[in-house]
């Protein structure tokens, strides 16, 4: 038994797709002395920075969201 051409499914597809396919990675973000040390302050505070607090953090350290830890 074949498969029709148009049914196969290359291993570059597979890899690219599947279900073991990797996420892009995402670019590390390179903090700045002062940058660190207020992260460093705010985690030795609270090990869960999330929600107003980690919004705050972000806009007062001129970051995203995504790049507070």
């Amino acid at each position: 038994e074949s498969l029709s051409a148009g049914s196969e499914v290359s291993q570059e597809s597979l890899l690219l797709h599947g279900p073991f396919a990797r996420k892009p990675k995402r670019i590390r973000t390179a903090f700045s002395p002062s940058q660190l040390l207020r992260l460093e302050r705010a985690f030795e505070k609270n090990h869960y920075v999330v929600g107003a607090e980690r919004k705050q953090l972000a806009s007062s350290l001129s970051l995203s969201e995504t790049q507070v830890p």
